[in-house]
């Protein structure tokens, strides 16, 4: 009704009908789920799409069920409509009334309901809705609005139904948005405000920027909603699933200022939380958002594509907080950094900002101050890591050039605002323990780091950035400022300061580091020694600056005394802090790392000594002694220092008069080392005497300059203000020679006698003398000075050499800048290493960035090609529904009028021992949509809209490139051309793409071509993970890429082959089968062209597919086969997978067993034709089959007489004397010409090839098409077609010289092919006799059936029997080639001899395709089987004849019952696990519905029960009040499982089990449904509706099925039986009207014939439905038929053995006789439907009784009126027992032997 409306008035009325159907009923729904329905009405709206207006939608809002919004429940109620019709997009985009706006309102109105929201997202999510939303962004004439809405369409989705897989989807999409880094952003427009903004397109950068912070802010609104709670660990699964990549990728340079706004605020969000923030701080790998991008995707083209190796994504591991500065230092300019950093800083939760951007830095700052939460600062903590951001950003601001522009203003004034707003909050938190942690304290350190090399020591400007304080009495220049050097420098140094004075008043941390130590041992990267030294000297200067204010507050509080008790602890000096820094002082001295004057030293210990001293405390000798130890280190490191220069002379005097003016704390009495005595007195002795000027101390490592040339230079420019001039050098030298000597002469005032007493020794040579001179020392004194002053030496060297590997692990453990705790701790960590660690992050992001934009392209292309797929299978399965609705069947069959003339055609299928017997019946002409247009003029002007709507647009297929290159403004597919760009013209594929299956994954793919008959295809087979894929007409390229054979060049390389498949192409035909391994029954190696490169595949269905790899990948494939099904054997291929019924000793060889004669003769040819490589598939090695008879003009058939049979042991040729003379002398005329004798042959043609095959089975297709093919386009003439058995035979065996056919296996099963079905116009032959059907043999009486009947029973009569063997060693035997075929006159061409030719060592082309020419004209020869004359058929068996047959049973079996009729007597049955029913008995379950005999026991259920094959332990039951179906064990009453879905269908009457997985049900809907079983490991997984069967109009009450035929009949009420195709689900045919309704049909697995029961009427049907024979049993009422049973006889017999049970209780067994008929039509069913055969028919078929069964006669010896009725037959496996089950429940058993 869709399909047919022609304006918005009958399209309403159509879909209002759809609501009303699909809200009444639920199995509606289902069905339209089962049949693809609503992918269908998307089909048909989208051709009428005109015709939708809001009306139609509001209708169908209300099917979905979200159209009461405000007024009831807007939970999505049909999911079809929602997910295939509302969010079918692209239907509503394109409406006259923009109803796509009204879509989306209505959208983002349902999923952020409250109530209703939550579900309807989660549906939402089920039908991929974020994805489809996604990719609508494609579309460049989105507008604003609708970009608005559909961003917060996804932010509720994500709200209410939060799933991370769909928000990597869209940050997939964002992530699509953005340029390569070479495109600069930020002087771009974003006004929403403009429409030229937004209808641009792809020139507009501006548009896609505002939609990128479209979404970004959607995703932050998403994790930040007070009233939408994401919990922490869906937090970090979205942080981890993105990873920090992710993120940082919005914060890249070149990007506009919004965007790195939105992704800074979107990453610190998710900082905040702990955890994931100590996991960026480690670090995380990147491009985890592409690799999670992928999970679960499945790309369709991708299987078509070749196989590429994959990426690696290599583990690119940093931590986050070392990248983030480097990208923050690019917008250092942008207030909001500042302001989000700042926030993390505090821990205030970003969503709580509301800072208008438009302010200042310092409001936004200061708002920030005032609103921050002090809770959330003073519980956690401050963030060291905010803090670390904002001091990096201030340090690459004051790296930056300073102009005078305004526009540089900010990099004054931000440093500025940065370093005041931590000046704030450390008075606001100064416990923190932020201020004094190693990153805080050497970031802020990195920041003062000398930028450049000093050239001097000076009063300089650089000396004024850097410094923090001056030590007492120090005073410096104050110089004009310097350009070049930042203000903010000042504010820093000051801060530091701050941070000095804390750590110094504090008592430092416990086995740690002091704080100290971070600042001293600060050291960007790529800094120099002397950088570092001139740092570290400030540091030290500055922190002895701190001690000395203290020190000095200190002293003038103690002088007092009034308020030294009061003082605060707080404000002194830790002692250890004391002790530490004079130690570091010494150390720092000795290493060389203190530039600045050594004096101050002195003077700091000196003045901390007197401090100590003069105040109180606890451990007041401990730290003197440690500060006089530090003092007497640093004394003796300046004295033995060089003194040549006026500098350094100048130095030593300077430190001499110290020594001297402070002799009294110096050398106090607390200072008693007499080590440093005896190394000072050393150290007095050489500068008196001036005998090491060069220095006599040790020498700093390393050194650059020594101290005097920086701080003591003679320069100009390094005098003091208003000096004038310097002493000279001799002055200098004599002032220090008077130094010495007064300090000699306090030394020994004080600590002679002391130093006497300790050695034991005088001082002077002069012992009494009361002044010690220094020259008269004695020698012993300087030797005893010089010991000590070496031990001295080595004891600082030792020191020094210990210190450097402590320094080194402190500074790589320390300085980070931002580095993470996992990356600093590495040992020997270099900081150029970093750096490249850094940039290989970022060169990873981008090549990240680059491959997520591939794959979302990708993406993208895949979902406009699935949208095309799923349009072209709409179509197709639209195409099936009006087929279904037009059919002869159909609801409207009656609009056809006439039913178009039917076309046979012979059907692939294999059936038992390989035999094709149905036969299909096909629409001849126009399509049946062209005939519905013929035949109704009166369709409304529509129609031409109409003729299109079976198959999709081909606008659309020609827009298919345009729609997958929509990727509009985005930059990825422009800044590469994509390789795959091309396949999207090859539109033919969708063929393919449609076929796989969902998450299909193609592992391998191999160039094959396909042979089906004459006609030979090139195609692809694909592997999947659970089917395969034959695709016809398609190729490979030569990179792998699946094309077809329109779009690309041929991958076959063998020239002859590829003539063949050019030969007969077709231009538009273009298929893929797929395939499950699991349907494979076997795998044939075969031969092709006499070459070793096909496969034949068998498929358990009786199908099979024929496969030439001309690329030698036949072993690759053959492998990959038997991988993928373990099942497989190999090459042989076992009995079961020709369908060859088996026997008892079913394990012995055939030849055993057609030598016992189990197997019939024809079982036997046909395997020998299988094993030697013939095919049907292949018209050049059809199956080859001998002529049997001889007589082809008697009236009547002796088997007795010899002369009736052909003499099968010699060839054809050799049939008559003359003939085969002939032949002989032929092939002696090559050795007498001295020809070539490897050519030397009795015949040059074949017995079989391509065209006798046609020519045989010309009258039926498709081998009439094959005929005209091979015959160059039309018929032959028609006296030389094969329209004569007899003349036939004459010319083969006789009278043609070029004429030795064979003949083939459908002249033994097959008549349709005899006669002229399709009524084809053939021609006259020169008698003027129209060519029709075959002339037969007077003793066929014209009838073809006769004909097959009478042929087949001659193949089976003992004299062929007895002689097979010898055609048998002459095709497949010895005979068929050497010296045994030349004494046989059998050689044939050596072409045609597979085994003799090698075509690989041909190299000559011509020669090449000569014999393929040869072989595909004139045929090959069978691969031999047997190398030895092959036995002959055991002589013992039944006598031939009209008796001939095999239906006796096996040598050693009773023979089956219906051959002792007369003598059948009931007798006990024994029934397994249900009761042993004495005869005459009842069961108390009722009527028998079901009997089965098994080898060893006789299986019987109760009626509405069904035993499953084939362990039959399991039963189907129905019946039940509501409807439903049960399964269950066999002997047990408890119900494994329900099947509920079987109630939709309503009661159910009738269901048969054909196969372990098949179950066939129906009832009093009239509707066949095949249901699929899923079970695994003896567990039950589900009942799921395969197909429902439309045909019947009544109650279905008999259902019959073969699995051998892949055959259904079902009967009804209405009085018909209908022939379904279980294979393709289909209908085949339906049977004509019977009298009554059907109660009983049944099919004979062994030769395909139906029965069917219609009231006391039975028929008899042929496989294709032909009627054979009917009778009226016209037994009364109580005759009625209520079972009917086929006895599995051999195929060839002429009669069938028919078994019927009806109400009277008698079972009647009938048998089929041949009888005359006068014209055609007669019989007692004269109403016997149109059949190929019938023409001419001069015999029929005639039913007789046989025998009547009566239960009380045969017990009683009298019949009764009351017997129960007959519910149920079978047979035992031997044939020899009749089961008969009655409707009280009791089984019986018929026998001989009762």
């Amino acid at each position: 009704m869709i399909s047919l409306a022609t304006d918005d008035h009958t399209m309403y009325a159509a879909i209002k009908v759809l609501h009303s159907v699909l809200s009444s009923s639920a199995m509606c729904d289902k069905l339209m789920k089962h049949n693809y329905g609503y992918q269908v009405l998307t089909l048909l709206l989208k051709k009428k799409m005109q015709l939708l207006n809001n009306r139609i939608f509001q209708l169908f809002l209300s099917v979905t069920g979200t159209a009461e919004l405000g007024f009831g429940s807007s939970t999505i109620t049909n999911l079809g409509i929602f997910q295939h019709v509302l969010c079918n997009f692209e239907l509503w985009m394109n409406t006259s009334e923009n109803l796509d706006i009204a879509l989306f309102s209505h959208l983002k109105e349902i999923f952020q309901s409250p109530r209703e929201g939550p579900r309807n997202a989660e549906i939402a999510h089920w039908v991929q809705l974020i994805p489809r939303l996604v990719f609508l962004f494609n579309d460049p004439t989105l507008s604003s609005t609708k970009i608005s809405t559909i961003s917060s369409i996804l932010g509720h989705l994500l709200k209410r139904y939060f799933n991370t897989q769909d928000v990597i989807r869209i940050g997939l999409f964002i992530v699509y948005t953005l340029k390569p880094s070479s495109v600069n952003e930020k002087l771009i427009s974003t006004d929403k405000g403009s429409d030229s903004l937004l209808e641009a397109g792809s020139q507009t950068s501006g548009r896609m920027i505002w939609l990128r912070n479209q979404l970004l802010e959607m995703l932050l609104d998403v994790i930040s909603s007070n009233k939408f709670h994401l919990s922490s660990e869906l937090q970090e699964e979205m942080f981890l699933n993105l990873g920090p990549d992710w993120f940082l990728l919005f914060i890249q340079d070149h990007l506009h200022p919004s965007t790195v706004v939105l992704g800074l605020k979107l990453l610190l969000y998710f900082l905040y939380n702990p955890t994931l923030r100590a996991r960026f701080k480690d670090g995380l790998p990147g491009g985890s958002w592409v690799e999670n991008s992928l999970l679960g995707v499945d790309i369709l083209m991708d299987n078509l594509k070749g196989q590429s190796t994959m990426p690696e994504y290599g583990s690119c591991l940093i931590s986050g907080f070392q990248i983030l500065p480097t990208f923050l230092s690019h917008h250092i300019h942008i207030p909001e950094v500042y302001l989000f950093v700042a926030s993390f800083f505090l821990q205030t939760p970003l969503n709580e900002v509301t800072v208008e951007t438009k302010i200042s830095l310092d409001a936004m700052l200061q708002w920030l101050l005032e609103n921050h939460n002090g809770e959330s600062v003073l519980q956690p903590g401050l963030c060291a890591e905010g803090a670390l951001l904002l001091l990096e950003m201030v340090k690459a601001i004051i790296a930056l050039p300073i102009t005078d522009s305004e526009e540089d203003n900010w990099k004054v004034t931000y440093p500025g605002n940065v370093m005041q707003f931590l000046c704030l909050i450390y008075h606001n938190y100064p416990q923190d323990p932020l201020w004094q942690s190693s990153d805080f304290l050497q970031a802020l350190a990195a920041i003062l780091f000398p930028p450049e090399i000093p050239k001097r020591r000076s009063n300089s400007s650089w000396n004024d950035s850097v410094a923090l304080t001056a030590a007492k009495g120090q005073s410096r220049a104050e110089n004009p400022t310097n350009p070049t050097i930042h203000p903010a420098r000042k504010q820093i140094s000051d801060f530091l300061k701050l941070l000095l004075i804390e750590i110094l008043l504090c008592n430092p941390p416990q086995k740690q580091l002091h704080p100290l130590d971070f600042l001293l041992e600060a050291s960007p990267e790529n800094t120099t020694n002397q950088q570092k030294r001139s740092f570290q000297s400030e540091i030290l200067l500055s922190a002895m600056g701190v001690f000395h204010i203290v020190s000095e507050g200190c002293c003038t509080i103690s002088s007092n005394g009034t308020r030294e008790s009061q003082q605060s602890s707080e404000s002194i000096p830790s002692l250890a802090n004391i002790s530490y820094l004079t130690q570091k002082l010494v150390e720092k001295l000795y290493s060389g790392m203190f530039t600045a004057d050594p004096k101050e030293i002195i003077l700091f210990i000196t003045e901390q000594i007197m401090v100590v001293i003069e105040n109180s405390f606890s451990q007041k000798e401990v730290l003197l002694s440690v500060l006089y130890s530090s003092l007497n280190r640093v004394i003796l490191y300046c004295l033995s220092k060089p003194q040549q220069s006026l500098s350094e002379c100048l130095g030593l005097l300077s430190i001499l008069n110290f020594l001297q003016e402070q002799w009294d704390i110096i050398f106090a009495t607390y200072n008693s080392n007499m080590s440093f005595i005896i190394c000072f007195m050393h150290c007095l002795f050489h500068i008196h005497a001036r005998s090491y000027p060069e220095g006599f101390g040790l020498e700093p490592k390393p050194r650059v300059s020594p101290y005097h040339q920086v701080f003591l230079s003679p320069h100009e420019d390094m005098r003091e203000p208003g000096e004038e001039s310097l002493p000279s050098l001799s002055d200098v030298q004599n002032g220090i020679l008077k130094t010495v000597l007064g300090l000699w002469h306090q030394l020994m005032q004080q600590r002679r006698q002391v130093l006497e007493d300790t050695f034991k020794m005088d001082l002077s040579v002069k012992p009494g003398e009361s002044e010690v001179k220094i020259e008269n020392v004695t020698p012993l004194w300087e030797e005893t000075t010089l010991k000590s002053w070496q031990h001295y030496l080595a004891s600082e060297k030792k020191m020094l050499a210990s210190k450097p590997n402590t320094v080194q692990q402190s500074k790589t453990s320390s300085w980070s800048g931002s580095l993470s705790s996992a990356m600093k701790l590495i040992p020997g960590r270099q900081a150029k290493e970093t750096e490249c660690k850094t940039e290989d992050f970022v060169s990873c992001m981008e090549e990240y960035r680059r491959r997520g934009q591939e794959l979302y392209a990708s993406l993208y292309k895949d979902h406009v090609q699935r949208q095309k797929c799923g349009y072209s299978k709409a179509a197709s399965e639209w195409a099936k529904m009006k087929n279904q609705l037009f059919n002869e069947l159909g609801l409207w069959r009656q609009k056809l009028g006439t039913v178009p003339c039917s076309q046979w055609s012979l059907d692939w299928r294999e059936g038992p021992v390989r035999m094709r017997k149905r036969i299909r019946r096909k629409i001849s002409g126009e399509s049946l949509k062209n005939v519905n247009q013929a035949k109704n003029n009166e369709t409304s002007p529509t129609n031409a809209e109409n003729q299109d709507e079976l198959m999709p647009d081909e606008d659309e297929d020609r827009d298919d490139v345009e729609d997958c290159n929509q990727l509009t403004f985005f930059p990825a597919l422009h800044e590469s051309l994509h390789s795959e760009d091309f396949l999207e013209l090859c539109r033919e594929r969708k063929v393919i793409l449609q076929e796989l299956v969902d998450k299909e994954k193609v592992s391998r793919k191999h160039s094959v071509v396909i042979v089906q008959g004459h006609v030979v295809s090139e195609g692809v087979l694909l592997f999947g993970q659970q089917h395969f894929y034959i695709c016809e007409n398609f190729t490979l390229s030569s990179v792998g890429d699946v094309y077809c054979t329109k779009h690309c060049l041929s991958n076959i390389s063998d020239q002859f082959i590829f003539n063949m498949c050019s030969k007969d192409r077709p231009s538009d035909h273009y298929t893929c089968n797929r395939y499950p391994y699991s349907d494979i029954k076997e795998i044939q190696l075969m031969r092709f062209l006499l070459q070793e490169i096909a496969l034949e595949i068998f498929f358990r269905n009786g199908y099979s597919k024929f496969l030439v790899f001309h690329n030698s990948d036949r072993i690759k494939a053959f492998k990959s086969f038997c991988s993928l099904q373990p099942g497989l054997k190999g090459k042989g291929i076992p009995e079961e997978s020709l369908n060859i019924r088996k026997s008892i000793g079913s394990e012995k060889i055939m030849l055993q067993k057609w030598q016992k004669r189990e197997i019939s003769n024809f079982e036997y040819l046909m395997y020998l034709n299988t094993m030697a490589g013939r095919t049907y598939n292949d018209y050049m090695q059809y199956p080859v089959f001998p002529w049997i008879l001889a007589d082809y003009t008697s009236e009547t058939l002796n088997f007795t007489n010899p002369k009736t049979f052909r003499d099968l042991s010699k060839p054809m040729g050799a049939q008559t004397k003359e003939r085969k003379l002939k032949f002989i002398k032929r092939y002696k005329e090559v050795e007498k010409s001295e020809g070539d004798l490897s050519v030397q042959c009795h015949y040059c043609t074949h017995y079989s090839s391509a065209i006798i095959v046609a020519s045989y089975l010309v009258r039926m297709k498709p081998f009439t098409q094959t005929f005209c093919s091979l015959q160059g386009g039309s018929f032959d003439v028609a006296d030389r077609m094969f329209h004569s058995v007899k003349n036939t035979w004459e010319s083969a065996s006789s009278e043609n010289m070029s004429d030795v056919r064979e003949l083939i296996p459908e002249f033994f099963y097959l008549p349709e092919f005899l006669t002229n079905c399709n009524d084809v116009e053939f021609g006259c032959m020169q008698d003027g006799t129209i060519l029709g059907d075959v002339l037969l043999p007077p003793w066929a009486e014209g009838d073809p059936q006769k004909f097959i009947s009478l042929h087949r029973q001659a193949l089976e009569s003992d004299f062929v029997s007895c002689n097979l063997h010898h055609w048998i060693d002459l095709i497949f035997g010895y005979k068929q080639h050497g010296p045994a075929a030349v004494e046989a006159v059998n050689t044939f061409h050596p072409y045609f001899y597979g085994d003799k030719m090698d075509l690989h060592k041909v190299t000559d082309p011509l020669i090449k395709s000569t014999i393929l020419g040869f072989v595909s004209n004139f045929g090959q020869i069978p691969k031999q089987l047997f190398t030895k004359p092959h036995p002959a058929r055991n002589a013992q068996g039944k006598p031939s004849g009209k008796e001939v047959s095999l239906s006796t049973g096996p040598t050693g079996c009773p023979p089956p019952f219906f051959c002792t009729l007369q003598n059948l007597k009931p007798s006990l049955v024994t029934v397994k696990d249900m009761y042993i029913f004495p005869l005459g008995s009842e069961s108390p379950k009722g009527a028998i519905g079901h009997i089965v005999p098994t080898e060893k026991y006789v299986l019987a259920v109760e009626k509405n029960k069904v035993l499953i094959p084939h362990l039959w332990s399991k039963t189907f039951s129905w019946g039940f009040d509501d409807f439903t179906c049960c399964l269950g064990n066999y002997g047990s009453d408890k119900t494994l499982t329900t099947f509920e879905s079987t109630a939709d269908w309503g009661k159910c009457l009738c269901a048969v089990c054909p196969s372990p997985t098949l179950v066939i049900t129906s009832g009093d809907s009239a509707v066949v449904c095949i249901w699929e079983l899923s079970m695994f490991k003896d567990k039950v997984k589900g009942l799921h509706l395969k197909q429902a069967l439309y045909g019947h109009t009544k109650s279905v009450t008999c259902l019959a099925a073969s699995m051998t035929y892949s055959l259904l009949v079902s009967g009804s009420c209405d009085q018909t039986c209908i022939l379904w195709d279980l294979d393709h689900l289909m209908f085949v045919t339906q049977l004509p009207i019977h009298r009554a309704s059907i109660s009983a049909v049944a099919i004979s697995d062994s030769t395909g014939d139906i029965v069917s029961c219609a009231g006391t009427h039975l028929y008899l049907w042929n496989i294709n439905g032909q009627a054979l024979a009917s009778i009226n049993t016209a037994c009364g009422s109580q005759g009625d038929i209520q079972c009917c049973y086929l006895t599995e006889g051999m195929d060839w017999e002429s009669s069938n053995i028919i078994i019927t049970g009806s109400w009277d209780g008698i079972v009647r067994i009938w048998k089929t006789e041949n009888v005359r008929t006068s014209g055609p039509g007669a019989g007692p069913e004269s109403h016997t439907m149109e059949s190929p055969d019938h023409k001419g028919k001069k015999w029929e078929k005639n039913l007789a009784l046989c025998r009547e069964l009566d239960i009380n006669i045969a017990l009683t010896g009298k019949s009764s009126k009351n017997n129960p009725a007959i519910t149920a037959l079978a047979i035992s496996r031997n044939q020899s027992k009749l089961l008969v089950g009655d409707e009280r429940g009791r089984i019986y058993c018929w026998s001989r032997d009762g």
